[in-house]
Formats: structure tokens, C-alpha cells, sequence
């Protein structure tokens, strides 16, 4: 769900200097918006559905939540229809003892909603893993350490002496095979929620400790020549950080790649700047049925010495 979280805003964000009403055309107001990402080895993802609104209108997820409608996912596997969820307006979950997403394989959505009918097709990329990750100097780019992966030290990992990154000292590496997929992203989570704020900037007041958020993700890469690095800039606290590659689909990429939003995160600006609007691979909507393989790290920051 975390991955959600980041791509939340290529559906509803905005650059400053574009004006959000050439964003969407007259067809694409109360339509109907599918949210759902498949990953290789889970279990098949909740999908919400909900409508889309006219440019400057107050957005309210629960109420613009789509109820009564049959949506299913096939694949080689079965059919699998979802069902509402009596809790949450928009949200479908998915049949219990549905067989985990599997790579390399298309997945089928389809959704009925009275007379409006919804289809998105997905096709897995086959699963990324991590190779090694090394911490080099930022001088010499010499190795200093090689940190240890959840395959071979679990949750341990955090505590591990070799995953503990002093704040600002030296330079993480991923390494990993390049796979088939149509492109990547990386993402970083903090996953202390009280850990202490880094940051050392004297124009800096308290208040704005608040806009540094505790994830981020950069922009669709379309080629990592199986390597990536975690730039200091995107670390605000301290504390156990996942750092995860994502190799993902047609439809993430197609659609991270045109997100007109100026969106922080790792690495700068999207290479979908001089799209006039979102590309969507949805027949009778909008919005992402998407998939994507993953593998990640995890390791401990420390405040600087």
C-alpha cells in the first residue's frame, strides 16, 4: 500500500504554471477512476474506484467512492471477482485463497458499472532482486562496507553493524540484474515515525520540519544499467529507512512518465515535463491498473558525529 501512497499524486497533482483544467478533457469528468497495483509475490492488491471531478472542485475520496459495481481480474490462474468493502466506500478486495501474483503474466480488469464498463490490462515484468548493496567513500568511491540483505539477515538487517549509515558519510549502491520491465523507480520510506529531524539548516524553523516528508520516490528511469544510488538529500531523519526498486509495467511507467506534477522525491524533475497530460492505459476511465516486481534494503541512519 505504501507504493500507493507515492503515486497518489500522478492522479491528482498539478504543476504550478499549468492551468489544472487542460489536465482532462469534458469526457473525463465523473469518470470512473481505477487505483490498483499488482506485485510479483503478493497476494492480489485492494482496488479502489472512485470518480473523477471538474478542475478546481473540493476532492473528498469517501464520497466520491463507486459502490455496486462488479469488477473482476482474470488470469491464467482463474477468475477472480472482488467485493465491496462494507467499510470503506470505493474499496474491493480481492477472493480469499487467490494464488499470488505471479511474474510475467497478464492480468485482466474489468468492471461493470450500470452501462459504464471499465477495462485495463497488466502485464507483470519478471522479479527484481538485489544483487549486493555497498556503501562506498564519497571521495575515493572506494568500498567501505557491504551491507547485509533481508535474504540472508531477515528484520535483522536494521541492527546489522554494516547497515548503520552515519548521516551524510558516504555513498549507497544497489546492484541488481536488469530485468524485463519498461522501466524503474526507487523509493525511500522512513519508517520511524518519532525518529529526530537531520536537517541542519539555520533558515530552518520548526514549523517547516513539517514539509520534509518521510517517503518519496524519483522519477520513471527507463534504464538503470542495474544500478542506483540513494542521494543524501532525500534523508531527513534519522533512524530505519527501506530503500526498494521497483521494476514496473507499460501502464506505471506510461503513466509516471507524463505526470505533470512537480512532485519531490529522488532525483529531481520527471521526464514527463513537456506531456500536455497524464497517459492512461484504461479503456472506459482513468487512473493506473498497474504491476511491478520489487526488492529492497533496509539499514539504520544515524545522526552525524
Amino acid at each position: 500500500m505504501a507504493i500507493l501512497c507515492l503515486l497518489l499524486p500522478l492522479l491528482l497533482g498539478c504543476a504550478a504554471d499549468r492551468d489544472p483544467a487542460t489536465l482532462f478533457g469534458p469526457e473525463e469528468t465523473q469518470a470512473l477512476v481505477v487505483d490498483a497495483v499488482l506485485l510479483v509475490g503478493q497476494p492480489l492488491p485492494p482496488l479502489y474506484l472512485r470518480r473523477s471531478l471538474p478542475a478546481g472542485a473540493a476532492y473528498h475520496a469517501d464520497a466520491l467512492g463507486v459502490s455496486g459495481a462488479r469488477v473482476e481480474i482474470a488470469s491464467p490462474d482463474g477468475r477472480y471477482p472482488y467485493a465491496a468493502d462494507r467499510d470503506s466506500a470505493g474499496k474491493y478486495l480481492a477472493p480469499a485463497g487467490a494464488a499470488l501474483v505471479r511474474a510475467e503474466v497478464t492480468y485482466a480488469l474489468e468492471i461493470a458499472m450500470g452501462e459504464e464498463t471499465l477495462r485495463a490490462t497488466t502485464t507483470t515484468p519478471a522479479q527484481v532482486r538485489l544483487r549486493e548493496a555497498v556503501l562506498r567513500d564519497g571521495r575515493t568511491l572506494a568500498e567501505v562496507a557491504r551491507l547485509r540483505l533481508f535474504g540472508e539477515a531477515g528484520e535483522a538487517a536494521y541492527d546489522a553493524a554494516e547497515n548503520q549509515l552515519q548521516y551524510l558519510e558516504g555513498l549507497l549502491e544497489l546492484r541488481f540484474a536488469p530485468v524485463q520491465a519498461a522501466g524503474y523507480q526507487v523509493a525511500l520510506f522512513s519508517l520511524d515515525s518519532d525518529s529526530p529531524f537531520l536537517v541542519d539548516a539555520e533558515f530552518l524553523e520548526e514549523k517547516d520540519q513539517a514539509d520534509f516528508a518521510r517517503q518519496g520516490s524519483s522519477p520513471a528511469i527507463a534504464d538503470t544499467r542495474g544500478m542506483v544510488s540513494l542521494p543524501w538529500f532525500s534523508v531527513a531523519y534519522a533512524g530505519r529507512h527501506l530503500f526498494k526498486v521497483y521494476a514496473v509495467d507499460r501502464n506505471w511507467f506510461d503513466l509516471a512518465r507524463t505526470n505533470p506534477a512537480d512532485s519531490p522525491g529522488l532525483g529531481g524533475g520527471l521526464a514527463g515535463d513537456n506531456f500536455e497530460r497524464p497517459f492512461f492505459r484504461v479503456e472506459g476511465g482513468i487512473g493506473l491498473f498497474g504491476s511491478a516486481s520489487a526488492d529492497s534494503v533496509g539499514f539504520t541512519v544515524l545522526p552525524r558525529r
